[in-house]
């Protein structure tokens, strides 16, 4: 498995129907309502419930909370069943509780779920009532509680909570065991849910369970790796909570073992959860079973037995090709019904469904993982079972909970086998744009053909099938004879390679006709917008400026071919009208575009892209607090009213307030002590123009020098920025975010010394591991500063000394980290990813970041970037000492401002630095050597003047 075979796209839903949970609660002038005609007895217990009471009140409940009334009312008697994530076969449970004649109610485990969408299309429920369970309270106990309160306050008695789908059992464990209604209880909940405590519950049981580890760090993997001692190699690695074949890897060797725990590792898996650990197996050598049971009181019957028919394909290990009903009465499937009876009783799934798949090892059944709920796949299974057995699983399920005499005749070691049958998924082995079914008129037309279920429609972009997520549907089969039921299954997958799909083209990415604004794409604001046309999208370019300075900080070779190009008028004294004119043009003249986001490339560039995407009504963070994240006085300040420790300082025009601001740093106890501050332009980039001061006379002069100056921004000075010394190590935070979500993408460590008469030169900066404490303070504080200044979108650029009494801000930009992006291969290359991509992908492809990890745990290798400095003036004759540099173990690209000819400057600033050096190492020891030859050659050996 090669880095580049590991799919990190987000889960995308299959399907969006009516039926899809709706939020229920802020958008109707009655929370809590009935609709339709409802009888007496039914309206007096409404009346004088507390819904109506807290309606009549005034009172709002809670987001989702709802009543309906849809279709005839069911008899209130007979008691109402909640379904805790009616999703998939969750929603077929619902359906079979309202054909029963019960009420029938549905509780959100999760706001907004990702698996929300995954029902049938076709299927549609009336649902009762709603509740919303508030999981965004990181009280468990309280947010519990709220649910069961609401629960209590419905207006008819509630006999059952049962979980719908995979995300739902935790919360229907806790609910019907508080209720004193059927349950399985809280105490192995988690082992019902987590797989790897699964997995140690079952051994601890006696039973056979697979040898496993729980990996949070690279070094727990390694120790796990070491244990397997099978050959040829092979391991598994998949998430503690998924479903399917989401993110599941199959590893031959363990390098790829450590590729995909990095990909696993804080990703947003297929159910919602983040990925914070991730689980190392060994590979179980044989064939997959499903083993679909119920549970009544610790009686358990099974209800059907599947074989899995799993293949590698596209790139994926366990891409689903079907699912074989099979005969209970051999002896294989003896086995394995026998044993399946021992897990559940370890794990005390004493009550209701459970789905569990089983590997059939040559020493015989080995647990996989089991689900305390429904066989899932949408239910699309039903039929298949329903007419070769005669009965569901879900079914008999209903029939536990409502207390019927089903169960009781069913046999607890087998089940009626009266037709072969088996569900083909279909898979597709292309990308595309889906023009048609060509192949559905065969299907339809084989002997054993039931159903056709298809999760995507024509027009739609067909991913190529790498699990249960990206199937395009699915072909029920069922037939008295095995051998014509196998002929038509073969024939469906052979039509699925070629004939059954359609397309309008091929391509592995969706087309899209959406346009970027990139504001001031200047330093690696070039590099953000060539990615914006490498991506697919179009490509506006705005100018901030008339002629700005940093128009040429562009990093040599990137090149960007826009769609448009708009000049902002930046001399207009009226900026609004001036705003108004640029989104004008931009709408004019890309009118066929939708504008999907507008985003700044460069620090000149926040404020008009703020304003911009505020009133095109794009991602954006506002045009409150913009003057905070851009002027550096009021951004500390902004900081400091929320509490956030923040540097002490005093925006000065005269040199009387600087002699004002440098008494207060004095100390009266200590008549020793020697303040020292640091005098910088109120907007600048980089160390432009900052200056160290041991007196006032120097901050004085200081001020003289910056105010009323043109800073290497382009921007007039009005006064200096008067700052306490920060004693410390300054380190970067770069970050993006995305509707308030933080992720850390990298974080740097400065290498800043004093030369050449300035005291705040950038000799390099290192990339660093978040495991480190140090590293766990900054992002904590990293989180408080991006909030505390509202940058709820988008990269921000952080710039944090870390003191001995904590992390304190110098300051952040609300873009990406500039230097030109020469930081960009060594990011790439210790990362696998980087903050360009981060921050493209939180604007316009969300799957990409809900991918990422929320920070850089694990470096694949170390890398630093050297940037040269200078301490000579002249003209450049040559640069003998770069064929050494290129040389190093390290070395990986250069990159050079300075060329023969050119005059070279004693380095001050970033903006005097004649070039810099990218390196990538394995070995640290080598990194840290190479990093130190390049400052002995930059005093000698590196650059000849002429003469």
């Amino acid at each position: 498995m090669r880095s580049e075979d590991v799919i990190t796209e987000g889960f995308k839903p299959l399907i969006r129907i009516p039926t899809e949970p709706k939020v229920l609660g802020n958008r109707t002038p009655k929370t809590v309502s009935f609709h339709g005609d409802v009888n007496d007895e039914i309206k007096e217990i409404w009346d004088n419930s507390a819904w109506e009471k807290m309606q009549k009140n005034g009172g709002r409940p809670g987001r989702g909370y709802s009543l309906t009334k849809q279709g005839s009312f069911r008899e209130v008697n007979k008691g109402a069943i909640m379904i805790v994530d009616p999703f998939s076969t969750g929603a077929h449970i619902a359906d079979g509780v309202c054909k029963a004649g019960f009420i029938c109610g549905r509780i959100f485990s999760t706001w907004d779920s990702p698996v929300a969408a995954l029902v049938q299309k076709g299927l549609e429920v009336d649902y009762t009532a709603t509740i919303q369970h508030n999981d965004k309270i990181e009280d468990v106990e309280a947010a519990t509680e709220q649910t069961i309160e609401a629960i209590k306050a419905l207006p008819f008695p509630v006999m059952a909570v049962i979980p719908g789908a995979e995300t739902g059992v935790e919360l229907a464990d806790r609910i019907s065991s508080r209720l004193g209604l059927r349950s399985n209880g809280e105490e192995n909940s988690i082992a019902r849910r987590n797989k790897y405590f699964m997995g140690e519950t079952v051994r601890k049981a006696g039973v056979r369970a697979v040898k496993q580890k729980l990996c949070t760090t690279m070094h727990e993997l390694k120790i796990f790796l070491a244990t397997i001692t099978a050959r040829p190699f092979k391991c598994v690695m998949k998430p503690v909570q998924s479903a399917g074949s989401d993110d599941v890897f199959m590893c031959d060797n363990e390098d790829e073992a450590k590729i995909a725990f990095q990909r696993i590792l804080g990703k947003k898996n297929g159910l919602g959860f983040y990925n914070e650990a991730v689980l190392a197996q060994e590979f179980l050598e044989g064939t997959e079973f499903v083993v679909d049971s119920v549970s009544k009181d610790g009686v358990h019957k099974v209800c059907a037995i599947w074989q899995y028919d799993k293949r590698a394909v596209n790139g994926a290990n366990f891409v689903y090709f079907g699912l074989r009903l099979m005969d209970p009465n051999t002896p294989k499937c003896q086995e394995m019904i026998s044993y399946s009876k021992q897990v559940l009783d370890a794990l005390t799934i004493s009550q209701g469904p459970s789905h569990m798949e089983v590997m059939y090892t040559p020493t015989g059944p080995c647990l996989v993982e089991v689900g305390s709920r429904c066989h899932g796949g949408e239910g699309t299974w039903l039929p298949t079972a329903l007419e070769s057995v005669g009965y569901t699983q879900v079914s008999v399920t209903l029939d536990v909970y409502t207390n019927g005499s089903k169960f009781a005749q069913l046999s607890e070691t087998k089940y009626p086998f009266l037709k072969a049958g088996v569900e083909a998924d279909l898979v597709t082995h292309e990308s595309g744009v889906l023009r048609s079914f060509v192949g559905e008129v065969l299907v339809r037309a084989l002997p054993s053909f039931r159903s056709i279920t298809w999760n995507v429609q024509p027009n739609d972009f067909l991913h190529k099938t790498i699990d249960c997520f990206t199937r395009p549907g699915c072909v029920e089969l069922v037939n008295e004879s095995q051998e014509q039921l196998e002929e038509d299954f073969n024939k469906v997958h052979s039509l699925s390679k070629m004939g059954m799909f359609d397309f309008t083209f091929i391509c592995p990415e969706p087309p899209v006709v959406g346009a970027v604004v990139v504001v001031d794409p200047f330093s690696s604001g070039a590099n953000l917008a060539a990615m914006v046309v490498k991506w697919g999208f179009r490509l506006i370019l705005v100018f901030s400026e008339q002629d700005s300075p940093v128009a040429k900080l562009v990093a040599k070779g990137t090149s960007v071919h826009p769609t448009l190009i708009v000049q902002h008028d930046s001399t207009n004294p009226n900026q609004d009208e001036a705003i108004a004119a640029t989104q004008a043009s931009i709408s004019s003249q890309c009118s066929s575009s939708p504008i999907l986001a507008i985003m700044p490339g460069a620090e000149p560039g926040v404020d008009l892209a703020d304003r911009l995407a505020a009133r095109y009504g794009t991602r954006n963070n506002g045009e409150e607090m913009t003057i905070a994240r851009r002027n550096k006085y009021y951004m500390q300040e902004a900081v400091r009213a929320a509490g956030i420790r923040a540097v002490k300082q005093k925006l000065c025009r005269t040199p009387d307030e600087v002699s004002e601001f440098w008494s207060s740093l004095q100390v009266p106890s200590d008549p020793t002590f020697k303040p020292r501050c640091v005098v910088k332009p109120n907007e600048s980039a980089g160390s432009d123009s900052i200056y160290l001061c041991d007196t006032i006379s120097e901050a004085q002069h200081g001020l003289v020098s910056i105010h009323g100056q043109t800073n290497g921004l382009g921007q007039v000075n009005d006064g200096a920025l008067v700052q306490e010394f920060l004693q410390g190590t300054e380190y970067v935070i770069d970050g993006v975010s995305r509707d308030g979500v933080y992720k850390v993408i990298t974080i740097w460590e400065y290498d800043k010394r004093s030369v050449n008469g300035a005291n705040f030169v950038y000799y390099g900066m290192r990339i660093r591991s978040s495991l480190g404490p140090k590293e766990q303070q900054l992002i904590a504080y990293a989180k408080k500063i991006v909030t505390a200044l509202g940058i709820m979108h988008g990269p921000s650029h952080m710039e944090v000394m870390l003191c001995a009494d904590g992390p304190c801000l110098v300051e952040v930009g609300s873009r990406c980290h500039g230097g030109e992006a020469s930081w960009l291969p060594v990011v790439t290359e210790c990362l696998g990813y980087s903050q360009l991509e981060a921050t493209l992908a939180a604007y316009i492809r969300p799957d990409r970041f809900d991918a990422l990890p929320y920070e850089p745990a694990e470096l694949l290798k170390q890398g630093c970037e050297a940037f040269l400095v200078s301490s000579q003036r002249g003209t450049l004759k040559s640069m003998p000492g770069l064929d050494e540099i290129r040389g190093m173990p390290s070395f990986r690209r250069m990159e050079m401002f300075s060329q023969p000819g050119d005059p070279l400057y004693p380095t001050i600033d970033c903006f005097t630095r004649p070039g810099s050096v990218q390196m990538v190492n394995t070995a640290i020891h080598e990194l840290e050597a190479d990093y130190s030859r390049i400052r002995e050659l930059e005093l000698n050996g590196l650059f000849e003047l002429v003469e």
